[in-house]
């Protein structure tokens, strides 16, 4: 009974032989014939399942192939020498040399079979084991002589080199781990091609048998020590190693413990597989794993303080100012459910506030204006479609005359939406629709009024970081970069010298005294422009920041859209920044951003910000561009001494000024005096009476009010409809601006004299219920007049 069984197996055997033998001389006709390409199961293997790793190569997030497994294919030349030779002598030490199949170790492994009536030895080749994991098979005789037949098509289709490459991704190791690149992590935690010689042959001798070698159970890992001496005591007496290698390997204690697979910014990594698809093997990105640890450390630092202040979340980013590479991106303080963190910040909408201004004041300079142009600061209605508005400054002053630098450094509102009404909204629209900030949409100009000049649009911190590389980059808006290489979009939406005065601008320290200070947070080794930005509400906080190298951007706020306890983005988004930036000093040594070509220097009249007249008291030097309109002399001083004599358009603040200064050096031009009619009166007005305005978005050289010459009426606004209250005295506030200077305006209720007013022409008439004619009119311009309505 045993002669026939044995005699079974031999002539089981000699078939094999013999098939193979034929098969092999006849190869190049034959193979195609009889069996399949195996390149399309290697395809399949492959073809899903990978990781995204820094742009160092570390490990940052593993994906599942579609069969579950996780692998990350890994090119032959990221395994160590030491693997590759342990792999060798572990499972096929004839690799280079046979064509597939290793005619001897068939041999020998059959004779040692047939003798011990059972298998006790293998003989396949790395080739072959290929074949079984990629098409899977049941173990019988066929399977085996169309395993041998697919390894020897294998060998014809590819180098020897990239069938062991194929091996060591596709080789099944611990659970659902396949590939040593994953196995190396799991087990000591570093790449293949850091390991040495005791864990190459430690991940070499599992391979055989990964779940009998499980090293994470007490009898897998000693029975793994003793396959891995067994390769080490082979690789000695091959010659891959010394003696004293050799002693050293078999010293390593082989850890016992699965680490967690590398889970780092998740908030990026699942934009980035939502944006491009899962990796399929390595996919390098441009992450920077040291700057991403450094922005999860300081979140989560911070974190505590902001919420003592109702904040509960944060998010940040930093970008390679040059090439808008995101180097980090945190898009909550922690991934996690607690606080909507599995959410990204970084792409939601949020409103940004004041952080939109820049763009304002570059359409500005864009238009020929320049940084010590000089924009009045002073309270004034404005009538839109929804109603009266009136802007404030955060610190509710009124700072009067300030230059575009000042009213930028400050972040001043009420300059702001002056500007936009200057400018026009439409365009100011159309450049954030360039910026690609906000989506081009019939009606969103008249949408967001006024208030889009200090940031009532929702945007994303994603867009924004673009929108500031503007700054850096001469004016050129980029894509932002996930991959190197990657292909960017680029356009150009500002000139070279208006995004470089920008940028001095915000860099400027002294530009943002009025309102900042000079906080330690916003103190740096190297320029910075920083700008900031509170959304209505103290909902949002924001910071951006540009230097020559990097784009830093922090958001802080709540997700469910609740306010917080006063911050703003100075003081919830300072401190980060500045535990940010002090990191960056030492982290990059690039040169600082230097002025392009068309920007000069121009001595200016510190008060006007106009060409420095012989009477001006105080002058310094600003940046002007080849865009720059040429200024004009200074209007402000006409006559020597201290004072600076102002346009009537300063009359309502010089007058709240000498409420509470004695000696005030601002006045009227010609000398006016300030007055209150209606005070002289003995009368102080208690105005409770209700003003639903309608009409038009009007822009400045549409002010309300139908103008005839020079006299504006500023206020009621033509059309008002006012509804008296029962309970209270019931006044409408007269207020005329007048193209210049003059000693008084008379006011004209339905073709009659009412009141005459000096500066700031302005007075309180009681109402009465009907439609009334308003006329404004003084010498030398012509009269302005507007109809209001006034119901009981």
């Amino acid at each position: 009974m045993l002669k026939k069984h044995r005699k079974k197996l031999l002539a089981a055997l000699l078939l094999i032989v013999a098939v193979v033998a034929v098969l092999w001389l006849c190869r190049d006709v034959l193979l195609p014939l009889v069996c399949e390409d195996p390149q399309s199961y290697l395809a399949r293997q492959f073809d899903s399942g990978g990781a995204f790793t820094d742009r160092y190569s570390n490990l940052m997030r593993v994906y599942a192939d579609h069969r579950g497994d996780l692998s990350v294919y890994t090119d032959l030349a990221s395994h160590s020498p030491d693997l590759l030779a342990a792999i060798l002598v572990a499972e096929d030490r004839n690799f280079y040399s046979h064509p597939g199949f290793d005619l001897p170790a068939i041999m020998r492994a059959a004779w040692q079979n047939v003798r011990s009536q059972r298998v006790v030895s293998g003989a396949s080749t790395i080739s072959q084991q290929l074949i079984r994991v990629v098409r899977p098979q049941p173990r019988n005789l066929a399977s085996k002589i169309d395993e041998l037949l697919l390894a020897l098509r294998l060998e014809k289709s590819f180098s020897k080199n990239q069938i062991l490459e194929y091996y060591l991704n596709a080789v099944c190791m611990f659970g659902n781990v396949r590939g040593i690149y994953l196995a190396s992590h799991l087990l000591f935690g570093k790449s293949p091609d850091m390991l040495n010689l005791g864990e190459s042959a430690t991940l070499a001798a599992a391979v055989q048998a990964p779940g009998r070698f499980d090293p994470f159970t007490d009898r897998g890992n000693t029975l793994l020590r003793r396959r891995r001496d067994w390769v080490l005591q082979h690789m000695f007496k091959t010659g891959k190693c010394s003696k004293l290698q050799y002693q050293n390997a078999v010293k390593l204690e082989i850890p016992k413990h699965r680490r967690k697979l590398p889970f780092h910014a998740p908030h990026f990594c699942d934009l980035t597989a939502a944006t491009f698809g899962q990796p399929a093997g390595r996919k390098q990105t441009t992450l920077d794993l040291n700057l991403q640890n450094l922005l999860h450390s300081t979140a989560r630092a911070h974190l505590p303080r902001l919420m003592k202040s109702g904040a509960t979340q944060l998010a940040a980013m930093i970008a390679d100012a040059r090439t808008l590479e995101i180097l980090a991106m945190t898009g909550s303080a922690e991934f996690g459910p607690l606080s909507g963190g599995f959410n990204n910040a970084c792409i939601a909408r949020r409103s940004g506030g004041s952080v939109l201004k820049p763009f304002l004041y570059a359409l500005a300079l864009e238009s020929g204006y320049y940084p010590s142009y000089v924009l009045p600061d002073t309270m004034q209605t404005f009538k839109t479609p929804q109603g009266e508005y009136m802007p404030y400054n955060a610190d509710r002053r009124s700072y009067g005359p300030v230059s575009i630098r000042t009213a930028l450094g400050n972040s001043l509102n009420t300059a702001a939406v002056k500007l936009i009404n200057m400018l026009g909204i439409k365009p100011f629209f159309s450049m954030l629709v360039d910026l690609d900030l906000l989506q081009s949409r019939p009606g969103a100009a008249d949408f967001f009024g006024l208030g889009l000049a200090i940031g009532n649009p929702e945007i994303r911190m994603l867009d924004l970081v673009r929108a500031y590389g503007v700054i850096r980059n001469n004016g050129i808006l980029k894509s932002l970069k996930f991959f190197p290489g990657q292909a960017q979009q680029i356009k150009t939406v500002l000139s070279p010298q208006s995004a470089y005065l920008i940028y001095d601008i915000l860099a400027d320290p002294t530009a943002r005294l009025f309102t900042f200070g000079n906080p330690a947070f916003f103190k740096t080794g190297r320029p910075v422009a920083i700008k900031t930005g509170t959304s209505t509400g103290y909902r949002d906080c924001w910071l951006v920041a540009v230097n020559a190298e990097f784009i830093i951007a922090i958001w802080v706020g709540n997700f469910n859209g609740a306010p917080t306890r006063a911050l703003s983005g100075a003081t919830a988004c300072g401190p980060i920044f500045k535990n940010i930036i002090d990191y960056l000093e030492g982290y990059r040594n690039d040169s600082q951003i230097k002025a392009p070509n068309g920007i000069r220097r121009v001595l200016v009249c510190s008060t006007s910000g106009q060409a420095t007249g012989e009477n001006c008291p105080h002058s310094g030097y600003d940046l002007f561009s080849d865009l720059s309109r040429e200024p004009e002399k200074c209007a402000f001083h006409r006559s020597s001494g201290e004072t600076h004599a102002l346009p009537s358009d300063y009359a309502s603040w010089i007058k709240n000024r000498r409420r509470n200064i004695d000696h005030d050096p601002f006045s009227l031009s010609g000398n006016l005096s300030i007055g209150d009619p209606w005070q002289l009166r003995g009368l102080t007005p208690d105005v409770k009476a209700v003003s639903i305005s309608s009409g038009p978005l009007l822009l400045k050289s549409e002010m309300p009010g139908t103008v005839y010459g020079g006299i504006k009426i500023i206020s009621p606004h033509a059309g008002d409809r006012y509804v008296m209250s029962d309970s209270h005295d019931n006044f409408a506030l007269l207020r005329a601006l007048p193209e210049g200077s003059v000693t008084e305006v008379i006011w004209l209720i339905n073709g009659r004299e009412y009141i005459r007013t000096t500066p700031p022409y302005e007075a309180y008439w009681p109402l009465s219920p009907g439609r009334h004619r308003i006329s404004a009119l003084c010498d030398g311009q012509s009269a302005g007049e507007i109809e209001i309505f006034v119901e009981r």
